[in-house]
């Protein structure tokens, strides 16, 4: 089964820290240069619900770039 990521970024830095928090806690989520994150659309749903913004942009990076990825460890939270 492939699972799509797609790339987001948040407004403001209190987003960010409680967007990446909730990501964290019902998946993969993978920062990459610039702020960008990567996630699966379902997590997305999570971030709705608990009304955090954030706005889709295009990856700046070809995602199988293993180097380009910062945090690649996963971690239980």
């Amino acid at each position: 089964m492939l699972v799509l990521m797609v790339a987001i970024r948040f407004p403001h830095p209190e987003d960010r820290a409680q967007g990446f928090l909730l990501l964290a806690a019902v998946g993969t989520v993978r920062t990459l240069r610039g702020e960008v994150y990567l996630c699966t659309e379902k997590a997305l749903e999570v971030l709705d619900s608990n009304h955090i913004p954030y706005s889709r942009v295009s990856p700046p990076i070809n995602q199988n770039e293993v180097d380009s990825v910062r945090n690649t460890l996963t971690t239980a939270i």
